[in-house]
C-alpha cells in the first residue's frame, strides 16, 4: 500500500498471524519482514533498481513498517536486493547493524534474499565471492540464502583474520536462539506431520475463511444505475474474458505450491450461486496478452444475446510478480480490444478486474456500468466474487493504493506534497501537474462503494484549539440513503498547514469501520491526540509546531471538506 499507518498495521497483523500466540506450536512460522529496506522505492519502479533518498524520507516512510513488525515480535529480517544511497542493503552495516540492532534492539537474525550477498559483486561493491561474504557478514547478514558463499569462505576468512570469530559466533547464536524459541531442538519436525497436513489443508474451516477474506477484499469502484447486485434469476449473463474459466491465476504471484484442485474459478462460482437453471454463457474472447482467432466475434455474439455482461479482464499473476515491472500499468491490448467490442454492443457491463496493483483504466474499461476490483483472491475466488455480485454480501473493501488516470503519473500516492505551485481545478498551466490529466487519482486511496449510498455531514471538532495534553474529538454524521445496512470505513486525515518540514496534503491517522442501518443516521466520533500530529524534523526527531491544522473524516483520501483547529 501507499500509506505508512496502513503498512504498519499490515506488518503487525502478518507478524502475529504467522507466529501466533505460541512460538512452539506446530503452526507457528518465523515472521520475516522484507525487503530491508526501501526496496519499494526503486528508481522508476523497476525491480532491483537503485534507491536514492534522504534519511528523513527513509525514516518517515519506509522504516516504520519494519519497526512495527519487530515491535510485534518478528524474529527475522530479510535484507533487500537494492542498493540504498550507493551501498547495497545486503552489505549495509549502518542499516543492518547500527539501526536494526543498535537503535531498535532487534535480537533476531538477518537472512539475505536469494543470493543477494553474492550480488554485491555485480553491484560493484565487492571484488569477488570471498569479499562479498566478508562484507555481508560484517554488515550484519547472519544467514546466507542459496549462494553457498558463507560455507565456502567463512572458515578461511576467520583463519586469515578478515572476519573475527566473535562475529561468526554472534550470527550462529542469533539463529540458534530463534530455533530454540520455536522449540525446534525439542521437536525439529513439528510442522511436517503428514496427518496434520491432510487434516488442515483444504479443510472446511480454512476454505470458509478463504471465502470470507476474498469477498471482504473486493473493492467496488463504481456502480452506475445500481446495476449491482445482480438477481440470481431472470437474467441472461455472458461471462467474457480470459479469467472466466481460469484456475491457474487465482492464487497470484509467488504461489509456488498452489493446489489448483482447490481453486474455484469464476465460472464455477457463478454456476454454484445461480443453480441448475442458470442462463450463463462463457466465452474467453482473448488470451491475457494475445488475441484469439474468432474470439472477439464469439464474445460479441454472446454479449448481444445477454441481458448483462461480466467482463473478466486484467493482469495475470506473472504480470504482477517479482521482476515483472511494467512501463504501462494498463490492461493488455488484446483485452482492451475485447472490452471495446463488448462495450459497442450497448449491453450493461460489469468489469471484474483481476490485478495486483493500481492500474490505468482505459475508457472502454472505466466506461463500464460497474467495476469490481477482485485482485488475486485465492482458492475461493469464484465463490467470493459470486457472493458480492449477487448481493449475498455487499462489497466492503477499500483501495490500499491509488488508481492513476494515466500510467505516467506513477508512482502516484495521495500523501504527496503541495509544492510551491499546487494544482487547482481552475488553473490551466504553470502548476504542479501533468498535461491533460488532473493532479489526482482516478480512484483514490481509501475509495470503495457498497450497496447503499452513505452521505457525510460537515466535520466538526470538539474545540477550536488543542494543547499538548489535550485530545480533540472529531465527529461526522453518516446518513444511509439505501434500503440495506451499509458497512462504512470512516477515515481520519490531517494536514499541517505550516511546518519546518513541509508536510503532505493529507495523511491518514486513523480509521474506523461502522455499520449504518438502512435509512438511518449515525454519528461517528474519533479521537485526535497530540502524538498524532508529530512528524520527523530536520534533526530526525519527532516534533510538531504550533499552528493551523486541517482534519477530515472522509470515505477516501480525495473526498470531503475539512474542519480546522489550531495547535497552541
Amino acid at each position: 500500500g501507499e500509506d505508512v499507518l496502513l503498512n504498519n498495521l499490515f506488518a503487525i497483523a502478518r507478524t502475529k498471524g504467522f507466529q501466533g500466540d505460541d512460538l512452539t506450536h506446530w503452526s507457528s512460522l518465523v515472521a520475516t519482514p522484507k525487503h530491508f529496506a526501501a526496496y519499494g522505492a526503486a528508481e522508476a519502479g523497476m525491480d532491483y533498481n537503485s534507491t536514492d533518498m534522504s534519511e528523513l524520507a527513509l525514516r518517515s516512510i519506509y522504516l516504520p513498517p519494519f519497526k512495527a513488525a519487530l515491535d510485534a515480535g518478528a524474529l527475522s529480517v530479510m535484507s533487500a536486493f537494492n542498493d540504498l544511497n550507493g551501498v547495497p542493503t545486503s552489505g549495509n552495516k549502518w542499516l543492518l547493524t547500527d539501526v536494526l540492532h543498535g537503535e531498535w534492539g532487534f535480537a533476531g537474525f538477518v537472512v539475505s534474499d536469494y543470493t543477494s550477498e553474492q550480488e554485491l559483486v555485480a553491484h560493484g561493491y565487492a571484488a569477488d565471492g570471498r569479499d562479498a561474504a566478508r562484507l555481508a557478514l560484517l554488515a550484519g547478514v547472519d544467514m546466507s540464502m542459496k549462494s553457498g558463499l558463507y560455507i565456502k569462505h567463512i572458515p578461511e576468512l576467520v583463519q586469515s583474520g578478515d572476519v573475527p570469530i566473535a562475529r561468526v559466533d554472534q550470527a550462529v547464536r542469533r539463529v540458534l536462539m530463534t530455533k530454540a524459541a520455536l522449540g525446534l531442538f525439542d521437536d525439529p519436525y513439528r510442522g511436517s506431520d503428514v496427518r496434520t497436513e491432510r487434516r488442515v489443508t483444504g479443510s472446511r474451516e480454512h476454505l470458509a475463511l478463504a471465502r470470507e477474506a476474498g469477498r471482504k477484499s473486493i473493492v467496488m469502484l463504481k456502480n452506475e444505475g445500481d446495476l449491482l447486485p445482480l438477481p440470481k434469476t431472470g437474467k441472461r449473463i455472458a461471462l467474457i474474458g480470459p479469467f472466466g474459466a481460469d484456475k491457474s491465476d487465482v492464487f497470484g504471484p509467488w504461489s509456488v505450491f498452489k493446489d489448483t484442485a482447490l481453486a474455484v474459478s469464476l465460472e464455477e462460482g457463478l454456476r454454484a450461486a445461480l443453480g441448475e437453471d442458470a442462463h450463463l454463457t462463457v466465452v474467453k474472447g482473448s488470451d491475457v496478452e494475445a488475441p484469439l482467432a474468432g474470439g472477439i466475434e464469439a464474445a460479441v455474439l454472446a454479449a448481444a444475446d445477454a441481458d448483462v455482461v461480466l467482463l473478466a479482464i486484467g493482469e495475470s499473476s506473472e504480470m504482477s510478480a517479482e521482476s515483472k515491472s511494467r512501463t504501462e500499468i494498463t490492461i493488455p491490448a488484446p483485452q482492451l480490444a475485447l472490452a471495446e467490442a463488448v462495450a459497442a454492443t450497448g449491453k450493461p457491463v460489469v468489469v471484474l478486474l483481476r490485478n495486483g496493483r493500481g492500474m490505468e483504466l482505459a475508457d472502454s474499461v472505466n466506461g463500464a456500468d460497474a467495476i469490481l476490483v477482485t485482485w488475486f483472491l485465492g482458492s475461493e475466488s469464484g465463490n467470493a466474487i459470486a457472493d458480492v455480485l449477487f448481493g449475498d454480501h455487499a462489497p466492503t473493501g477499500r483501495l490500499p493504493v491509488s488508481f492513476p488516470y494515466r500510467s505516467g503519473q506513477s508512482p502516484f500516492y495521495y500523501a504527496h506534497k503541495s509544492t510551491g505551485r499546487p494544482s487547482r481545478p481552475t488553473d490551466r498551466e504553470f502548476t504542479s501537474k501533468f498535461r491533460g490529466v488532473p493532479h489526482e487519482a482516478l480512484y483514490p486511496f481509501g475509495h470503495g462503494l457498497t450497496y447503499a449510498p452513505v452521505a457525510y455531514s460537515p466535520v466538526t471538532v470538539s474545540a477550536p484549539t488543542m494543547g499538548r495534553e489535550d485530545e480533540l474529538t472529531v465527529s461526522v454524521t453518516l446518513t444511509n440513503g439505501g434500503a440495506r445496512d451499509a458497512s462504512e470505513l470512516v477515515q481520519l486525515y490531517i494536514r499541517d498547514r505550516a511546518a519546518s518540514i513541509t508536510q503532505p496534503v493529507r495523511l491518514m491517522k486513523a480509521y474506523r469501520r461502522v455499520t449504518v442501518p438502512a435509512g438511518q443516521t449515525l454519528e461517528v466520533s474519533m479521537p485526535l491526540k497530540y502524538s498524532d500530529l508529530l512528524f520527523l524534523g530536520a534533526d530526525l526527531r519527532p516534533t510538531v509546531e504550533p499552528g493551523l491544522f486541517d482534519v477530515w473524516l472522509a470515505p477516501s483520501a480525495q473526498s470531503g471538506e475539512p474542519a480546522q483547529f489550531t495547535l497552541v
